[in-house]
């Protein structure tokens, strides 16, 4: 019974973002996406994001619009006043929204059935160890690895993306949300 609902939600979800008409053309570009990244930090910290600039896969070249179907870079500024985050204490979950479609000029969550979630920072893109202090801190993300999440977005759109980190040794809390205009080629 479970197994046959996944595979419903799954099925529904691949029709209304492949199938059903998209009302995208309708929207203007949310924040400004269609010319730069658009970021805020959604924790209380400790850590605190100064800064986040998108890079290619070789952290060398700005790169807006976002490649999904690529590593990214986000180089990030933070202000880290407290704890070493280590593997395998640190861990990390992404939650992503897309813009438009049926609920109109709206963000609707794409369902990532669970693989993002509570996976090991330091062996997905953060590198470890995050020590106290200001300093820039080079984070990838990489989407190649779940072509699963990949197949169920469509090329040239904007996306949000919630970038979670939580240390199990000292339960403090990291967000940044992010808003991209991205292509998936």
């Amino acid at each position: 019974m479970l197994l046959r609902c996944l595979l419903l939600s799954v099925l529904f979800v691949s029709i209304s973002t492949f199938v059903l008409p998209s009302q995208l053309d309708n929207c203007a570009p949310p924040n400004g996406t269609d010319s730069q990244m658009h970021w805020w930090q959604c924790s209380n910290g400790p850590v605190q994001f100064l800064n986040a600039t998108p890079y290619d896969s070789t952290g060398t070249k700005y790169e807006y619009p976002i490649h999904l179907s690529k590593p990214i870079v986000v180089k990030t500024q933070i202000i880290n006043p407290t704890n070493t985050y280590v593997k395998p204490n640190l861990r990390n979950t992404v939650n992503l929204w897309k813009y438009g479609g049926w609920s109109g000029c709206t963000w609707s969550s794409i369902p990532t059935l669970g693989l993002l979630k509570d996976l090991s920072a330091c062996d997905h893109g953060v590198p470890c160890p995050v020590v106290p202090g200001n300093q820039e801190l080079d984070v990838t993300i990489d989407f190649t690895q779940f072509e699963q999440i990949i197949s169920l977005l469509k090329d040239n759109q904007p996306y949000q993306l919630e970038y979670m980190l939580h240390d199990n040794q000292s339960g403090d809390d990291s967000c940044m949300m992010v808003q991209a205009w991205a292509y998936l080629q």
